[in-house]
């Protein structure tokens, strides 16, 4: 170490020492500072809360999944979703079933019936277009969204297998219900010859 370091070091290191030490006392002091005010902060905070019942960390424990579903506090089903919760709560309580119903809407505001009995959970999706058809007033739509609830119900709840109707896709219900296309008709050629060119 130069000469000059070394005499700086000789006349200064017991200032940088004690300066060394009231910055760190400084740091604990402010430390303890900070948790005190945080301390004051949490007990006034707790005072301002209202005092009600003590929330339950698992309020799910020892519920099956079909008992956790329900509607939430406030929540009350809109026009179109009422009208298939009281479809669908007919047609439980015409097949003699103790379950709870609950009408949901998927992303493409296809209603969504849920059906728990406390065992087993069931949901079952309905097409918009046939509710929104029946509610305009056509009966046969009613009936056949009752039929199918009713069908399906019966197979699952009740054991009733051979009642389920046949599984089918949107497009295949499209495709069946439109008439095929028709075909322009060609003038038969019996077999082995060319048919005749048009002039």
């Amino acid at each position: 170490m130069p000469p000059e370091l070394k005499a700086f070091f000789r006349y200064w290191s017991l200032t940088f020492a004690v300066l060394f030490f009231y910055v760190f006392a400084f740091v604990v002091a402010g430390l303890d500072i900070w948790e005190q005010v945080m301390d004051m902060v949490r007990k006034r905070r707790s005072q301002l809360l209202p005092r009600g019942p003590a929330l339950d960390s698992n309020p799910l424990k020892g519920k099956t999944v079909a008992e956790t579903l329900g509607m939430g506090p406030g929540q009350r089903p809109d026009e179109k979703r009422q009208w298939v919760l009281d479809l669908a709560t007919e047609v439980a309580t015409k097949l003699g079933l103790t379950v709870h119903v609950v009408v949901l809407e998927d992303s493409m505001k296809h209603p969504l019936v849920h059906f728990h009995d406390g065992k087993q959970l069931r949901t079952y999706r309905v097409d918009k277009t046939w509710v929104a058809e029946a509610r305009a007033g056509n009966a046969q739509r009613t009936q056949q969204v009752r039929d199918l609830l009713e069908r399906y119900l019966a197979s699952d709840f009740l054991g009733r297998h051979e009642q389920r109707p046949k599984k089918t896709t949107e497009l295949a219900r499209e495709a069946a219900s439109k008439p095929a296309p028709a075909r322009p008709v060609s003038p038969a050629v019996p077999p082995g010859e060319s048919p005749a060119p048009e002039s």
